[in-house]
């Protein structure tokens, strides 16, 4: 294992420009992956699509990112990362943001870092502009933003939106027993920003015009037991924008249509409060009639999603259940943006192993390429899209990360290409 500090950058950039070389790798694209692993922290893994599946995934190096990460941004020049818990040392509870400078040689360095000011840190996004950045605390029931003052530079906190639970929710375990925003997830536009509160069952709007100028304007409440985890939004026209909900706990998208009037058309509008409409769509199942979740643990459910470039397919992560292969599956459905309905079930894609706690379309034109982290089974699978179809052909690439250990919860946490 690779473990990037000065003091071996330089054998580590020879590594990479010897695997670069080699005759079987200079021939096609290689491809960079991110991944951020609770045990092992962010590694840095090159994908050659032309190469055999067994060996067409080579790690280039790993870098330390505090304690579990669990969630990855890129961004530019540079790699953005939270930690869960005890930054800058094991006597805080807090977790960590850090930004890192991506290197000629694939690798990466740590820029800056700084303190999520709360316990269980799961989610980061940058605004369009890129200028600030929110950030989630799922056991600390905050969502702190920051002001970046420069690309990879963290300004001090501008804002700080803090959750309360009166009651307890009827999710399973402690699925529901505080608040906890899952994520903090920024509009096409950059002027909303949507939060999933899981233990809630809600969904807050704000609006967004800097770090120091945020307002919350909408309250969206769920189903009691839904479990609202991430938010993925596809933008339909200058005034319309779809947004998508995965849910965790009942196994379900939500989908609701923002539309806002041609003169705010999510801008910098004062009266964005006043001119955005929510409109409830649809509501659908990640799961098809034959798959049954696994008992007695019926938690820990859908978890990822996202659109296709083209906006005619979505797609979500299913664990914890018994299906196709005996392995999780990615759901796969069409999307019409300007259906009333935009969603329709097509049916599941194994995974390939167990809790596929994100994935991630490769990011050109096509989406050619699923990367899947599957959390339980320490591995890592890349698997072909069919543009035309949407759905997942087969397998072209795969990496362990170690030892199966089914009884522990240590593996990859996301996947982004880079």
């Amino acid at each position: 294992m690779l473990i990037v500090t000065k003091n071996n950058m330089f054998s580590l950039t020879v590594f990479v420009i010897m695997l670069l070389a080699s005759s079987a790798w200079a021939k096609s694209q290689i491809r960079i992956l991110r991944v951020a692993h609770q045990e092992q922290g962010i590694l840095t893994l090159a994908f050659n699509p032309s190469g055999p599946r067994n060996g067409n995934i080579q790690l280039v190096g790993t870098t330390q990112a505090g304690y579990q990460p669990g969630w990855l941004h890129s961004r530019g020049e540079y790699l953005y990362s939270v930690s869960r818990t005890h930054f800058p040392d094991n006597s805080s509870t807090s977790g960590g943001i850090y930004a890192f400078r991506k290197l000629p040689n694939g690798c990466l360095e740590l820029h800056d870092a700084v303190a999520s000011h709360g316990d269980g840190g799961v989610y980061l996004d940058i605004s369009r502009d890129g200028k600030t950045l929110s950030s989630a605390n799922i056991d600390g029931s905050t969502v702190f933003i920051f002001p970046l003052t420069s690309p990879g530079n963290f300004g001090h906190v501008a804002n700080v939106c803090q959750y309360n639970l009166t009651h307890p929710g009827p999710g399973a375990g402690d699925s529901q027993e505080i608040a906890n925003p899952h994520a903090a997830v920024f509009s096409p536009c950059g002027s909303i920003m949507a939060v999933p509160d899981r233990g809630a069952d809600r969904v807050y709007i704000y609006q967004v015009r800097d770090a120091k100028h945020v307002e919350q304007i909408r309250t969206i409440t769920l189903l009691p037991g839904t479990g609202p985890r991430h938010i993925v939004f596809s933008q339909v026209s200058k005034e319309k924008t779809l947004m998508f909900l995965v849910s965790e706990l009942d196994n379900t998208v939500n989908v609701f249509s923002l539309e806002n009037s041609p003169a705010g058309h999510y801008g910098k509008h004062l009266g964005l409060n006043e001119s955005l409409c929510i409109t409830y769509l649809q509501r659908a199942s990640t799961l098809d009639d034959s798959t049954k979740r696994t008992k007695p643990n019926n938690v820990d459910l859908a978890s990822e999603l996202s659109v296709s470039h083209d906006k005619r397919f979505l797609y979500v992560s299913n664990r914890n259940t018994e299906s196709v292969d005996k392995a999780d599956t990615i759901a796969v459905y069409s999307l019409d943006g300007n259906s009333k309905k935009p969603l329709q079930f097509m049916g599941l894609n194994s995974t390939n192993g167990k809790i596929p706690r994100h994935f991630s379309l490769s990011p050109d034109s096509r989406n050619q390429f699923v990367a899947v982290a599957n959390q339980v089974t320490n591995d890592l699978f890349i698997l072909k899209r069919d543009f035309k179809t949407g759905f997942l052909d087969g397998i072209v690439g795969n990496y362990s990360f170690g030892k199966l250990d089914l009884t522990t919860r240590v593996g990859p946490m996301a996947v982004i290409w880079d």
